[in-house]
C-alpha cells in the first residue's frame, strides 16, 4: 500500500517544520525537520519502501531497517489521525 496527504490537509512549512492541520481544525501538529522530509517526499514516492530509499542519503548513519520502521510508523501514526490515507502502491 502506499500513502498520500489527504485532500483535506492544509500545511506550511516555517522555519524546516511543516504545520499540519486538518480541514475540521481539530488535528494541529508541527512537524520536526525529519518528519519534515518525510511529508515533503510524499510528493515523490507514496510507498514506505521508496521513502525509505529516497531518503537513506540523508541520513547515512541509519541502518535502512531502521528507516523504514521508523517511516512506517509515522505514517501509520499520521494516518490514524487522518492526515494521510493509504491507497494503492503507484
Amino acid at each position: 500500500m502506499g500513502f498520500r496527504r489527504a485532500d483535506d490537509v492544509n500545511f506550511e512549512v516555517v522555519d524546516g517544520r511543516a504545520i499540519l492541520l486538518d480541514a475540521s481544525g481539530a488535528e494541529l501538529i508541527t512537524l520536526n525537520p525529519v518528519g519534515t522530509l518525510v511529508w515533503e517526499a510524499l510528493d515523490r514516492w507514496d510507498d514506505v519502501d521508496a521513502l525509505t530509499d529516497g531518503l537513506l542519503p540523508e541520513f547515512a548513519d541509519v541502518p535502512r531497517e531502521r528507516l523504514h520502521a521508523d517511516i512506517a510508523s509515522f505514517l501509520d501514526e499520521l494516518r490514524e489521525i487522518g492526515l494521510v490515507t493509504e491507497q494503492p502502491a503507484g
